[in-house]
């Protein structure tokens, strides 16, 4: 059984997600297929910074995911934000895996915005990757840098970048880590309704796309779906505000493998 979790995880968690990779996190994100490249949230410090900066107040939160329905294979994450004038700096920390195979990443963000209209975000990675039964660790550090742009009331459009260095992962695993290329746009059509889209590209691999809608019908839910490609998926979502707290819950499905569930859970400062 654990020959075979670990055969998972390597095909699929190392070549899905994993091995250095730009690990998503965020149920709100899970929710909307990913499709989150002009969002502004705590968790946009795990897919555009840029999104930092249109925080007016610190927030902390946690997450939890397991691929696949597979304990072993889970996914635990966390992540603070405390804006500083124009500015906003972020921390966030993950892990993933289980005995055989695990990847932690720990990252430390800023991002400032300029005027109404502009939002730009870097970010600095660490990430250690260890092999068990004495197959050794790696590490690699990487960075980020994603920007917003306003182009209408209702239209932002946004971009992402990681690993523009091409750093590589040494030790036995020893490849390159993924460079990523993201762009896409956001629609807000009212207060209830959000739409996006996006496309992403590794270098080294076939581009993909990613669409998602948010529906928030009244001041606590929020209503989400999304789809993906690549190996494609199907996303569903839904979110709680209570008063300073926000609870995500959200579920991708693949064909081959099964759903993936995911929640979160932020607190946003008075």
């Amino acid at each position: 059984m654990r020959r075979m979790l670990l055969s998972l995880a390597l095909i699929g968690g190392l070549q899905a997600f994993a091995g250095g990779d730009n690990l998503p996190i965020g149920a709100r994100h899970g929710g909307m297929g990913y499709s989150t490249i002009t969002l502004s949230d705590l968790w946009s410090v795990y897919s555009n910074q840029a999104g930092l900066a249109g925080l007016t107040r610190p927030a902390v939160g946690i997450y939890y995911q397991q691929h696949w329905l597979a304990p072993e294979l889970g996914m635990e994450g966390f992540a603070a934000a405390v804006p500083l004038g124009r500015g906003t700096i972020a921390a966030t920390a993950s892990r993933y895996g289980f005995d055989l195979y695990n990847e932690t990443k720990a990252g430390l963000a800023y991002a400032m915005r300029f005027g109404e209209g502009l939002r730009v975000g870097i970010q600095m990675d660490y990430t250690g990757v260890r092999f068990g039964e004495g197959y050794g660790s790696a590490g690699i550090v990487t960075a980020e840098i994603g920007v917003q742009a306003k182009l209408t009331d209702h239209l932002w459009i946004g971009a992402h970048l990681y690993n523009p260095g091409q750093a590589r992962i040494g030790g036995p695993y020893d490849e390159k880590s993924p460079t990523i290329l993201r762009a896409g746009l956001g629609y807000t059509f009212s207060d209830k309704l959000i739409i996006t889209a996006e496309a992403a590209k590794d270098i080294d691999r076939k581009e993909s796309f990613r669409a998602g809608l948010e529906y928030h019908p009244n001041k606590v839910l929020y209503l989400r779906t999304g789809v993906s490609t690549g190996d494609v998926r199907g996303h569903a979502g839904l979110g709680l505000r209570l008063k300073q707290f926000d609870v995500n819950m959200a579920v991708a499905f693949r064909s081959q493998l099964g759903s993936t569930p995911m929640i979160d859970l932020t607190y946003t400062f008075q």
